[in-house]
């Protein structure tokens, strides 16, 4: 496939997210919705990581000139960085409460949803650069395998989309960052990808590995202190447990498209 048409498919990627959005505006039940896609982003994002991100890292590492147990240091120190950057990063996003009590109000419970959605948004930008760089170079070698990487990523986007636009919209507020932020979803895919056509479509072993075990680090703290954390507050919830199942099976079906 020509360059150009692979970075076209990048760049369509991006509809999912679209897809994921537009669901939330237009239905009523929005706080089931906003459970259900919990229970899915939690799920994948799980699967992502071991399914996805952690054999991309092992892969990476073969290259580099160390020996096994170096390896393993370098893997967790650079997922370890990844957690801690995020924490900075989270440290310094104004007006959100991290744990739910009695006496929380709507407006503090809607802070928190925000807070998520951000966080989220901002580790997602970041990995799905790293997936329009792999989707480039795949789609250039062959056209059904970048055809194959396109559909599981906006599959995965799909309700990532849903989660996202049912955290920040409750902050209606601050509607110039929920636009960049949106901006920065739809396109991340294809930055990553147009990045790396401006390189000469080369990318280091050594720098994805350090990419991609920050990213895993990201994820991870995304999925275990937060979104984790919002599904114990809502574990009586059927939809919690309806979400995580629809996300594994979302993952058994990219597994299987792969």
């Amino acid at each position: 496939m020509p360059s150009f048409c692979a970075l076209l498919l990048t760049l369509a990627s991006g509809i999912f997210f679209i897809v994921g959005f537009t669901v939330v505006k237009h239905i009523k039940r929005k706080e089931e919705a906003s459970i259900l896609a919990l229970g899915l982003a939690f799920a994948i994002m799980l699967g992502m990581v071991f399914f996805d991100i952690i054999p991309e890292i092992i892969q990476s590492s073969n290259e580099l000139v160390m020996n096994k147990w170096a390896k393993i240091f370098l893997i967790l120190l650079f997922i370890g960085a990844g957690g801690v950057i995020l924490k900075i990063f989270d440290h310094f996003l104004p007006n959100h409460t991290h744990k739910h009590h009695a006496k929380e109000n709507i407006e503090e419970h809607k802070s928190h949803k925000y807070h998520v959605g951000l966080i989220m948004a901002f580790s997602l930008i970041l990995h799905n650069m790293l997936e329009g760089m792999s989707m480039y170079v795949l789609a250039k070698e062959s056209i059904s395998a970048g055809f194959l990487l396109f559909l599981g990523v906006g599959l995965h986007n799909l309700p990532f989309g849903i989660e996202i636009q049912s955290s920040i919209e409750s902050k209606k507020e601050k509607k110039s960052l929920t636009k960049i932020i949106k901006l920065g979803l739809l396109l991340s895919t294809f930055l990553g990808g147009f990045l790396l056509f401006l390189l000469g479509g080369n990318l280091s072993n050594s720098m994805l590995f350090f990419l991609l075990s920050i990213t895993c680090g990201m994820i991870l703290y995304i999925a275990l202190f937060e979104l984790l954390n919002e599904l114990m507050n809502y574990r009586k919830n059927k939809l919690t447990y309806i979400g995580v199942g629809i996300g594994i099976l979302f993952v058994i079906v990219i597994l299987l498209l792969g």
